[in-house]
């Protein structure tokens, strides 16, 4: 057997709750806790101590479990009672009572392979799991190697695998697998790729739907519709049959597409079964027969017999969250055997997944061994149900407020009404409080709040408190707000896509990329700049944008100095293969290096004989070297005590990587030969989440945001319901509507209905009935308080369901808005405490003015290690880091760049912020220009054709895509190389002609103790008719400076002063000069004396090129000499003038200090 390449996980354990520990610390299910029920604290009420309050209470291994007279009457039942329903509200026991009677008929001998133990989840059924081996446990049974308890989905796989190896599935070549819904979406995909390609016959689709065939949402109605047709076992056939009955041209259409889609999965995946085809296909097992095949037939019979003859006890428990086909299993499983089957139809959160709570109405009678066809459900006073009404959760304010729910959810099931009126010990006090705030912001501000205040006010620990919403967007939204305000949280996975997810995108984007590399045979990265650019900055690279600039920056430096000219999102693209093309090794370039030897780590193993997605993968994975980073993070063992974020990021990261590993080794399996490059393009085409086992690590103390469906079954001491919004929640978006999904299940389910299909207002209603199930469920999980949370402003109002839950005092005056306190966090309290040391409204009593409690505060806070507490730290506080000026005059020059020479007149600052890097950055228009100056130096002679062919050649370098905006700019860079053509008439009337491009000139003036540097430059070096040097510089720009500004203009200015001062006479005497330019130069008669400048407007859109021009620098032309040095001066430091007027455009105003943002958080401002 081959090892396989897979992560080491991140060690778990109680040494390292950082990194996880899958599952319950405790092993109990929430309904098998005891409970210590006294005296409740006021609400909020900090000075109020907490003598007593619900807790979790540890019961060991020889205290036995106290029943009530109701749980006990069940617990108790005597083999042979047949079919039992017990009835019940969240919190009375109903799973305690499953467990123990389980445990009990163990003890009294029943072989656990008897008994059959059904949960609607994973996570459900891992409490039942855990509770049942506790309990065993403390009778002294220990564990068992094979568990009793399962999902109704795990359970009906059991049984396919079992059929395969014993039944009438031995025809299946490969072991049965689940197939998941992106698998699922995926095959749909493909089949409508193949009917717009015209690779085979498209449906004739209505009128109506055709438009919408290649859409996302499409897809989600062709799953739904699949899945309603796997849960009542119709066939495509029977599904044309219906639609051309009852005049649904949608339904003979898509059961072409589903009659496609079966046959594709029955040819290459014939051992996949769809998560709602699974259960039917159970059901046929125990049903099918096989006339024409004997041998099959035998076998499915004797199959079938023996599971039935196997159990002898059924339990299942919430049975409202089963669908009609889990229901079938249980008519054909468990009829005339003894069942025990727990609900509490007034809470459904699997209502999405086709959940029929409806359907309890049925039981226990549905399970007779001889039920009469059509027979009503049970007579009220059949003892087989039970009630229990006594509540052992929700103290008595939370128990009346899920009460106000549950009693507007219509119910046709026999004794839900007694649990409307469930009671709990007496003296249980408790809060249901309904909050509404003017925006979503003041929502996430007054949930973090009382977070807070009841974690450190009533010392809640952080992992008792839920934030429950209604979507898996919003879920998300919340935790990363939690998370950016310090509080650790702790969100199910089960929405994650895996393809996003911040530590797999990078290796799935390298794998596709080395795998085209590796298949091409080309050495370059198979990447766009895009993609450079994210790989840098994502959870490999950690690069920051800021990084990332500088690596532009290099890399262009570094070509420019080699003699190329490619630009910077090419050189990015090369790096990733090259990283030497950065020249000189720096810090700054430890994220290009990382990615550079995982792209070459992965290539290597690309173009390995039998490469395969996993030796790939763990090539880059190992090349990376963040598998001991992250795993140090997880655990707090890094230097600089890594916070609870980054640990809890790492974590996530880790199994983030373990999912990849897995699904690329399940890939591999399925797949025998696949090229990496298969399964990069199998994983991009997965829209929707992946079922991995791979489970987020639940920390130690973290926040819990959950789903309505992902809390079912725990329970906290403070729920927090986020979103009661109007149109959210309740959402009455009716689904499956395009393809009739829902009509379909309804005719099904009663095709004897006179009124068929439900009207619009009826079926809203259902939908309704439904997100109340889903809300009443959530509210179901607290023990002590429970506060929802809606927005009322113009765009939004808060849904009705916040007044069920909480009725407002007055209904005249409604509901006020909620304030909001600031939050109990460290920086809140530091801001408010700062501010109390200030006087807002006398801005001269500011000055040494201090408030002794909000000083002593400050100090108590920063002697306890709280950093922004300590003035030391306070921005605007602390002292100059140097006073040193950037040129030391006395020991070297001053250099002065001719293009900044007016920048640095007018506005120092923006000079400084040039200088080092911190303008901000280039524009479009600025990058059109710089591509009209390349193809300007490339062609000095102004040849037409040979212009317009070279830009059109490299129009591509701005990386535009097609569309109106790279036509309006190609069409510009066409003007500007038309406006420089023109110019070329211009220069020839002016007796001038070109000598060299891109001239670089040099030259050194002292004036009294000041030595400066002119650097430059020269964009375009011409000869005038006496032999002078003529400067020339090209400008892109719209704006050109009035005709008196010219004459004085400091660029042009200066440069002739460095003529003047025999910088070109200096570069004819280098003997570094390129030989070319030398013999241009020569042929000057008069290096040293400038026949003046000119700025060539190409951009200023006039019919002839407009050519601004300067006159020569003469003797008593000191004014320009005066402006070189008075700008060499204003560069010197350390202080930098900033200089605009009001209304002005700023270059960057985060550091101006004439601007609004600029200025220091210590000045005062009216």
């Amino acid at each position: 057997m081959t090892a396989r390449p897979t992560p080491d996980p991140t060690p778990r354990g109680p040494a390292a709750p950082a990194s996880g520990e899958h599952g319950r610390a405790d092993g109990l299910s929430g309904e098998d806790l005891a409970l210590l029920i006294g005296e409740p604290p006021e609400e909020l009420a900090p000075a109020a101590p907490e003598h007593a309050r619900l807790v979790r209470g540890e019961r060991s291994a020889d205290t036995p479990l106290v029943l009530t007279a109701e749980q006990e009457a069940v617990a108790s039942l005597s083999p042979g009672h047949g079919a039992v329903l017990v009835l019940g509200a969240p919190g009375t026991g109903r799973s305690t009572v499953a467990v123990e009677l389980a445990a009990r008929r163990i003890e009294q001998g029943l072989d656990p392979e008897a008994l059959l133990v059904l949960a609607p989840t994973r996570d459900a059924a891992a409490r039942l799991r855990d509770a049942l081996t506790v309990r065993l446990a403390a009778a002294g049974h220990g564990t068992r190697a094979v568990t009793p308890v399962r999902t109704w989905a795990a359970y009906a796989f059991d049984l396919i695998r079992r059929a395969r190896v014993t039944g009438p599935l031995r025809h299946l070549a490969r072991p049965p697998r689940l197939l998941s819904g992106a698998e699922q979406d995926t095959v749909i995909a493909e089949l409508l790729d193949t009917y717009a390609e015209g690779l085979a016959v498209p449906p004739a689709w209505p009128e109506e739907i055709a438009e919408a065939v290649d859409t996302r949402g499409f897809r989600r109605e062709v799953r739904e519709l699949v899945d309603r047709m796997s849960e009542f076992g119709v066939e495509p056939g029977h599904l044309q049959e219906l639609g051309r009955r009852h005049s649904r041209p949608a339904w003979t259409a898509a059961a072409e597409l589903v009659q496609d889609y079966r046959d594709r999965l029955d040819l290459g995946m014939a051992e996949a079964f769809d998560a709602a085809g699974l259960i039917s296909a159970a059901v046929r097992l125990l049903t099918e027969r096989f006339p024409e095949d004997p041998e099959r037939d035998a076998a499915a019979v004797a199959f079938a017999d023996a599971e039935r003859a196997r159990l002898r006890l059924v339990v299942v428990d919430d049975l409202q969250e089963a669908g009609p086909a889990v229901h079938d299993l249980l008519r054909q499983l468990a009829r005339g055997t003894d069942t025990l089957l727990t609900a509490s139809p007034d809470t459904t959160v699997e209502g999405f997944r086709g959940a029929r709570p409806d359907l309890v109405s049925r039981y226990p009678a549905v399970l007779d061994p001889d039920p009469v066809p059509g027979a009503p459900a049970a007579p009220a006073l059949d003892e087989r149900i039970h009630v229990l009404t006594r509540g052992h959760r929700m103290t008595s304010e939370v128990q009346e407020g899920y009460l106000r729910l549950a009693r507007r959810v219509r119910q046709r099931t026999v004794g839900v009404e007694r649990t409307r009126t469930a009671t709990v010990p007496a003296g249980d006090g408790g809060r249901v409080q309904a909050c509404l705030v003017p925006s979503r912001a003041h929502e996430d501000q007054l949930v973090l709040e009382r977070i807070l205040r009841v974690h450190h006010e009533e010392e809640v620990p952080l992992d008792e408190i839920l934030v429950v919403a209604r979507s898996g967007a919003r879920v998300a939204a919340t935790a990363r707000h939690l998370e950016a305000e310090g509080v650790p949280v702790v969100q199910d996975a089960a929405g994650a896509v895996l393809k996003d997810e911040p530590a797999v995108a990078p290796l799935l984007t390298l794998l596709r990329a080395v795998s085209a590399q590796a298949e091409d045979g080309e050495d370059a990265a198979a990447l766009d700049a895009d993609e450079a650019v994210a790989l840098l900055r994502g959870r490999f690279g950690m690069a920051t944008a800021l990084h990332v600039r500088r690596l532009r920056q290099d890399l262009l430096a570094a070509e420019r100095a080699r003699g190329g000219a490619r630009p910077s999102d090419e050189l990015l693209v090369a790096a990733l293969g090259d990283p030497s093309l950065a020249g000189e090794e720096r810090d700054r370039h430890r994220a290009l290096r990382r990615i550079a030897w995982m792209h070459g780590a992965g290539l290597a193993a690309a173009r390995e004989p039998g490469a395969t997605a996993e030796t790939v993968l763990w090539a880059m994975w190992d090349a990376s070297g963040r598998a001991d980073h992250w795993r140090a993070t997880a655990l707090g063992r890094v230097e600089g005590a890594a916070t609870r974020r980054e640990a809890r990021q790492a974590d996530a990261d880790l199994d983030a990587v373990v999912a990849l590993f897995r699904v690329a080794e399940r890939f591999v399996d399925q797949f025998p030969g696949a090229a990496p490059a298969d399964f990069a393009a199998y994983m991009q085409s997965q829209d929707l989440p992946m079922d991995s086992l791979a489970r987020r690590a639940e920390g130690a103390d973290a926040v819990h945001v959950r789903t309505p469906a992902a809390a079912a079954g725990r329970q906290w001491h403070t729920v927090i319901v986020v979103g009661l919004q109007e149109g959210q929640w309740p959402n009455t978006t009716l689904r499956g509507q395009l393809l009739g999904a829902t009509d379909l299940a309804d005719l099904l389910t009663a095709p004897e209905a006179a009124a068929w299909p439900t009207d619009h207002r009826t079926r809203l209603a259902e939908v309704r009935q439904d997100e109340l199930r889903m809300l009443a469920a959530a509210v179901s999980r607290a023990r002590h308080r429970v506060v929802a949370t809606a927005v009322r402003n113009e765009d939004e109002s808060p849904s009705d369901f916040l007044d069920l839950l909480d009725p407002v005092a007055d209904p005249a005056a409604g509901r006020p808005l909620t304030p909001v306190p600031p939050p109990l966090t460290a920086p809140a309290l530091v801001a408010r405490l700062r501010r109390r040391l200030e006087v807002p409204d006398e801005p001269a009593a500011l000055v040494g003015l201090e408030d002794p409690a909000a000083a002593a505060g400050l100090a108590a806070l920063a002697a306890d290690g709280v950093v922004p507490a300590d003035p030391a730290h306070w921005w605007g506080l602390a002292e100059l880091s140097t006073a040193a000026p950037l040129t030391d005059t006395a020991t070297e020059a001053v250099r002065l760049s001719p293009s900044r020479a007016q920048t640095a007149l007018e506005n120092p600052l923006n000079w400084l912020l040039y200088h080092v890097g911190s303008q901000a950055g280039g524009t479009l228009a600025q990058s059109v220009g710089t591509l009209v100056h390349s193809v300007a130096e490339h062609h000095p002679d102004g040849e037409p054709g040979a212009v317009r062919a070279e830009l059109e050649r490299r129009l591509p370098e701005l990386g535009l895509p097609d569309g109106w905006a790279a036509d309006v700019e190609h069409a510009r860079a066409r003007r500007l190389m038309e406006a420089y053509i023109g110019y070329w008439s211009e220069m020839r009337a002016a007796g001038r002609r070109p000598l060299a491009q891109e001239v670089v000139v040099r030259a050194s003036l002292h004036w009294d103790d000041l030595e400066v540097e002119i650097s430059g430059v020269i964009d375009r070096l011409e000869m005038d008719s006496q032999g002078r040097p003529y400067v020339v510089d090209l400008k892109t720009g719209r704006r050109a400076p009035t005709q008196e500004e010219l004459l004085r203009l400091p660029q042009l200015a200066a440069y002739q002063v460095a003529l003047r001062a025999e910088g070109l006479v200096r570069l004819l005497e280098a003997e570094e000069t390129d030989p070319a330019l030398r013999e241009a130069l020569a042929e000057l008669a008069r290096p040293s004396s400038p026949g003046g400048a000119a700025l060539v407007q190409l951009g200023a859109g006039t019919q002839r090129t407009k050519v601004q021009e300067q006159p020569p620098l003469t003797d008593e032309d000191v004014w320009a000499l005066q402006d070189v040095f008075a700008a060499a001066r204003r560069t010197v430091g350390p202080r930098f003038l900033a200089v605009h007027g009001p209304g002005t455009r700023c270059a960057l105003p985060s550091v101006c200090p004439l601007c609004s943002e600029g200025r220091q958080v210590t000045e005062w401002h009216r």
